[in-house]
């Protein structure tokens, strides 16, 4: 019996460390762990400078709070997901390799955003870049006040990401008024943004999702929550 015990949990430990060297080439692919090489300094060697500015973007927070953290994501990127609080399997290989890791996303929305600390702004990056479809009537929800209830649905049922479609019924789930959805995503108004926002990212030094800007310093990967709050503090001075 002993020997059969063994077996098993022998099996488990080899599904779990594939599982966990799966996730860990498929993050160096996609800059997607940076828990072990991530930067607090812009590396800029663009000739077409963006600054970093909210723009029409989404804006989660008191808009006077002190610190504001720029997040680049895409809705297709598992680790983004994981840093919103969801993709189970990716935050349980991130915990792996970080023992105590946190949800950064979820983490700072229940804290320091809640009390008035930080403004939390969102930014599109090319992660695994299947998720337009979602991004897109992301975008037309934020003119109906719903982007950031859409975004928790959205990385929750990630794998739809792609599917306009899929994308609609998240947004009539949350009572979306589904005839402005429809025409703001007909007229085609926030096709640009991807561009727009590709650039921004690009030309302040993002290389993958999601990346984390604290009062303009740059931190790359799914990093835990401790490190996120640790740059938040250093900026509030506590």
């Amino acid at each position: 019996m002993a020997e059969q015990i063994d077996s098993k949990s022998a099996n488990k430990a080899l599904i779990i460390t594939g599982i966990v060297i799966a996730l860990f080439v498929v993050g160096l692919i996609t800059n997607g762990f940076g828990l072990f090489n991530h930067s607090t300094t812009i590396q800029n060697n663009s000739t077409d400078f963006v600054p970093l500015s909210i723009g029409n973007a989404p804006v989660l927070g008191d808009k006077s709070a002190p610190v504001t953290v720029y997040e680049f994501s895409d809705f297709s990127c598992p680790f983004c997901s994981a840093a919103a609080g969801y993709n189970q399997p990716t935050a349980d290989a991130l915990r792996a390799q970080h023992p105590g890791w946190e949800p950064a996303i979820k983490m700072l929305k229940d804290t320091y955003v809640a009390e008035g600390k930080v403004k939390l702004v969102f930014k599109y990056a090319t992660g695994h870049g299947t998720g337009q479809a979602a991004h897109n009537v992301a975008w037309c929800l934020n003119d109906q006040g719903l982007f950031w209830k859409f975004h928790d649905k959205a990385f929750e049922n990630q794998e739809d990401t792609g599917n306009t479609e899929k994308m609609k019924s998240l947004a009539q789930d949350i009572r979306a008024n589904m005839t402005q959805l429809n025409e703001c995503l007909t007229s085609g108004k926030y096709n640009n943004q991807f561009q727009l926002d590709e650039e921004m990212g690009t030309s302040n030094g993002v290389r993958g999702t999601p990346a984390f800007f604290v009062n303009g310093k740059l931190i790359s990967g799914a990093i835990p929550w401790s490190d996120l709050k640790a740059a938040i503090d250093k900026e509030l001075g506590q």
